[in-house]
């Protein structure tokens, strides 16, 4: 590692929930960084060679922080009162939602959409490489059992574990619902915390907003509704219409970028 390195750098896998949380994380922030994108199994090897274990791996002089957590907690510690992402006033409903969201509906949303789409090879060649270098995207177009069997093997997919995994899904979109209820505009406080950037980048999946693996003006690493199978639609065009499928939505339209809009105004 260069430790004349003046910008940051992030490794990350592109579809991952993880590494969108990380990307929103230092956007919010102000933090200039390159991100290196790379597909399975190829991000396993970086990682590893940049000294990290987890995606995203955040790589700025010295300074290496080993997945999404360890980003939000050091600049959080860094960030004035009014732009924490955990603000004390809500430090343990915080955690408590970071259980559910980040964990509990995060390993939910991945069983659900591989087990359901990484039979298509046709759909999901893109959202597996996309942004990384020529040869891992030849690699997974040309060699696509190897990534999909990797992936259905270590997340221990089947029919099984995705129909389980949507009954999760349901009960926390739920849970939302029953939160925006009383017609707050966040989670927690007056302004967006880790709670509601945790719920948007894990629920996306199942909304399919825009502007979602840091791709502003193009469609991300997740397939487009129209690539769905037709059963899948269904799914997604009824969480859509919930008040929580809506406020993901309307997350992303309004704060995901909301530095860069305010910027170009």
């Amino acid at each position: 590692m260069d430790n004349q390195q003046k910008v940051a750098k992030l490794i990350s896998f592109p579809p991952s929930a993880d590494c969108e949380l990380g990307r929103w994380v230092l956007f919010y922030h102000g933090i200039n960084f390159v991100e290196k994108r790379h597909a399975t199994p190829f991000f396993l090897l970086f990682i590893w060679l940049n000294g990290g274990k987890e995606f995203p791996l955040f790589i700025w002089q010295k300074l290496i922080l080993d997945g999404v957590r360890p980003i939000i907690d050091h600049f959080d510690n860094l960030a004035d009162p009014d732009r924490k992402l955990i603000p004390s006033a809500y430090a343990n409903d915080i955690e408590t939602s970071w259980q559910s969201f980040n964990a509990e509906l995060g390993n939910a949303v991945v069983t659900w959409a591989y087990a359901n789409l990484l039979p298509h090879r046709d759909i999901m060649v893109r959202p597996l490489s996309l942004g990384s270098p020529w040869l891992e995207r030849f690699f997974v177009e040309h060699c696509y059992n190897i990534p999909k069997n990797l992936l259905w093997k270590s997340l221990k997919l089947d029919k099984a574990a995705a129909d389980e995994a949507l009954v999760i899904i349901q009960k926390k979109f739920l849970d939302v619902d029953k939160m925006l209820a009383d017609g707050r505009k966040y989670l927690f406080g007056d302004r967006m915390t880790l709670a509601d950037m945790a719920f948007a980048t894990c629920g996306a999946p199942l909304v399919l907003p825009a502007g979602y693996g840091g791709y502003q003006y193009e469609q991300g690493p997740i397939p487009s509704f129209e690539q769905f199978p037709k059963e899948l639609q269904e799914i997604i065009s009824s969480i859509r219409q919930t008040p929580a499928g809506k406020f993901i939505l309307r997350l992303y339209a309004e704060e995901r970028y909301r530095g860069m809009a305010e910027s170009e105004q």
